[in-house]
């Protein structure tokens, strides 16, 4: 039996490697079929793993989101009829981590591989602060070598609004996050803030519709020296 979930915060990196499992049991010879794991059940499992395929291949499932559900009665039966598949293989992708103490809660089967996201993106996004260009940019020259520069701009832009947040004291988060926001939201000018988040989503735009002469990490790199 192999089963493997991909997990963790580092969704990008999660994902990619949860697609080349998917292509490396193709090129085995497997038939993959995608689950939603909204759609997984037990009759669902019997039909995918009970049945053979119409030319005798071997059948591997790709899910996706399944471990992520709230817990119930029929999860935890469809999970213990996936140990009873002695030759089942099935890979899974999970949007989120789980601890080790999450783990341990699955059958012994499952072998969790978790991709976290580098200290040096936290560090950056903690430390971004106006009129300090070269610190600025020397975090963001390190950080995108070990992060996905569209993954960073979503995590640049999720920064910025809860600063913005921060300022006008809306803030729905743990009390040791709000502190620390907090104290790096007065660091800025709320219309800096303003027109910073309006500039991510026009340089969005441009993006998308390729409006720009730039790379997206160019692009992203001449937004952090206007900070």
């Amino acid at each position: 039996m192999n089963i493997f979930v991909f997990s963790g915060d580092d969704i990008v990196s999660s994902r990619k490697a949860f697609l080349e499992q998917s292509e490396s049991l193709r090129q085995k010879g497997y038939e993959i079929e995608k689950i939603s794991g909204k759609d997984l059940s037990m009759e669902k499992l019997e039909s995918s793993l009970g049945a053979k395929t119409l030319f005798g291949e071997k059948r591997a499932l790709a899910i996706e989101g399944f471990l992520s559900l709230t817990k119930s009665k029929e999860k935890d039966e469809v999970l213990k009829k996936i140990s009873s598949f002695d030759e089942a293989v099935l890979i899974f992708w999970e949007g989120k981590e789980f601890s080790k103490a999450d783990q341990q809660k699955f059958p012994k089967e499952f072998v969790f591989k978790n991709f976290k996201l580098p200290s040096s993106l936290f560090s950056f996004l903690d430390s971004l602060k106006p009129n300090q260009k070269k610190t600025n940019l020397e975090n963001f020259r390190k950080v995108i070598e070990e992060v996905d520069e569209f993954f960073l701009f979503a995590m640049l832009a999720r920064q910025v609004r809860l600063l913005i947040l921060a300022q006008e004291k809306s803030l729905n988060v743990l009390p040791w996050q709000k502190a620390k926001l907090e104290k790096q939201a007065k660091e800025f000018d709320k219309e800096n803030l303003l027109s910073l988040y309006k500039k991510m989503l026009e340089l969005d735009f441009k993006q998308k519709t390729s409006q720009t002469p730039f790379s997206f990490k160019e692009s992203l790199e001449l937004l952090i020296a206007e900070i």
